[in-house]
């Protein structure tokens, strides 16, 4: 009896191939709707108690303008990222490509201009120096944290010089994705525009890396002051130290990641498929999604908020509960 040949179906890969388009999707979508939900609620409950008050404080200041730019920053993205993957096949007008790359450029600026901001003013805040130039710019620090952001704000328009030699290679590569191109002189283009456009970001780091490191050299100060008086015990100032180092570090390490996943992005063209590239962008999103958690956990105020939230959610929870049950 002759027996019929069979072709085994590797389902098992199959379903597994599919898992790993899906699931990049899924934490994408998943990190984008709490960067809005963590964000929004800053700027809402800053935005409500400036509004009630008719002033509001250097702090919250920073927060609400820092929320709103990672709110831009994440729709922007998100727009390019479902543009660049649904829409593969077009190639987008350069006008088209050149205001989202503005917008987006803007965004991302001001988002680590800010995130600086917040950690300069925590830093003057805390720290505690007798060096002159430390205390003149202390007492100045409204207008150091202005510096920033004018300095941000022509960072950003001399960039704009170079958008155009961006957008005409981003639309030739767009253009050129399923042919064969100089992956060298890419790689070259890609390199030049990251170094021009990044120069800021660079910056950034720098200045919210030092600061913490003479927060902990303020910290060390501070401690061994208080051994030689004789005291061991913590006190305030060595509580908000600490506090203040918790929120730089994570804020540093989130930018790394950040700063990381932004370099990769503009050398898109060398992963090898969609899935990669989404995995990066999931890396990009965890700063401006996360960060804002974290900001709401060390504010009293925004904590009592999103408590006095909690609690109101719980309890609307319970009444369509008890309702459904009758």
């Amino acid at each position: 009896m002759r027996e019929t040949a069979t072709i085994p179906i590797h389902v098992d890969s199959i379903e597994l191939s599919s898992i790993l388009e899906t699931l990049p999707w899924i934490i994408l979508i998943v990190k984008f709707i709490m960067g809005i939900w963590g964000n929004g609620f800053i700027a809402l409950i800053n935005g409500i108690d400036w509004v009630r008050n008719r002033k509001i404080s250097l702090i919250d200041f920073i927060l609400t303008c820092l929320a709103s730019s990672r709110i831009c920053f994440l729709r922007t993205t998100i727009l390019i990222i479902s543009f660049n993957s649904v829409h593969e096949n077009l190639s987008p007008s350069k006008g088209i490509l050149m205001s989202v790359v503005i917008i987006w450029m803007g965004s991302n600026y001001f988002c680590t201009a800010f995130a600086t901001c917040l950690t300069l003013f925590y830093f003057f805040k805390i720290a505690n120096f007798s060096n002159p130039i430390f205390l003149w710019m202390k007492q100045r620090m409204l207008m150091v944290l202005l510096v920033i952001v004018l300095g941000t704000a022509l960072s950003c328009c001399m960039s704009l010089i170079f958008i155009d030699a961006f957008t005409n290679s981003s639309t030739e590569n767009w253009m050129k994705r399923n042919l064969t191109f100089d992956y060298m002189k890419t790689f070259y283009n890609c390199l030049i525009y990251l170094i021009l456009l990044n120069m800021a970001f660079i910056i950034f780091f720098v200045v919210s890396l030092t600061s913490f490191l003479l927060l902990i050299f303020s910290l060390w100060s501070h401690t061994k002051r208080m051994k030689l008086q004789g005291l061991y015990s913590r006190d305030s100032s060595t509580e908000a130290h600490l506090r203040a180092m918790k929120a730089m570090i994570s804020s540093l390490l989130l930018f790394i990641m950040f700063y990381i996943s932004h370099v990769m992005i503009y050398l898109d063209h060398f992963f090898a498929d969609n899935v990669s590239k989404i995995f990066v962008n999931v890396l990009v999103f965890f700063y401006p999604s996360v960060h804002p958690y974290l900001l709401i956990l060390w504010n009293n105020k925004l904590e009592q908020a999103s408590l006095y939230v909690l609690r109101k959610l719980k309890c609307i929870r319970e009444e369509i509960i008890s309702y459904s049950q009758e």
